[in-house]
């Protein structure tokens, strides 16, 4: 029996799609954080996948957290965090037998919700 070319591409493209959605064994995550549950698994979905693209490397192995810096009402770098207050924290992504630090800053909405900003730290 011949198989077309195209059959045989689009059944690897399936396969390939079918690996991507597989879902991974989440890693744990350490430490202290003002995080919530949900808000701790948005976060560390992000930088999980920013660390995975820096090093190439798709299996992250832990996350610690740690605060470094609850900043009151009337001070932060926005407008939210100046009415509503933030915290400073650091997210250290480990991965390949590498860390890759992170800083994470969590303001209230004003709504009951939290944005998150991250950006790649260096020490």
């Amino acid at each position: 029996m011949k198989r077309h070319p195209r059959v045989i591409a689009i059944a690897a493209f399936v396969s390939m799609l079918a690996a991507c959605a597989a879902p991974q064994g989440k890693a744990p995550i350490t430490g202290n954080t003002h995080a919530g549950a949900t808000l701790k698994a948005d976060v560390a979905q992000n930088i999980s996948m920013q660390a995975q693209v820096q090093l190439n490397c798709q299996k992250v192995d832990a996350i610690q957290t740690e605060v470094v810096k609850v900043n009151p009402i009337g001070t932060g770098n926005s407008a939210a965090s100046r009415q509503y207050g933030s915290v400073d924290e650091r997210w250290i992504v480990q991965l390949c037998n590498q860390q890759i630090p992170f800083k994470v800053t969590l303001t209230p909405d004003g709504k009951g919700g939290t944005f998150f900003s991250t950006s790649r730290e260096t020490y």
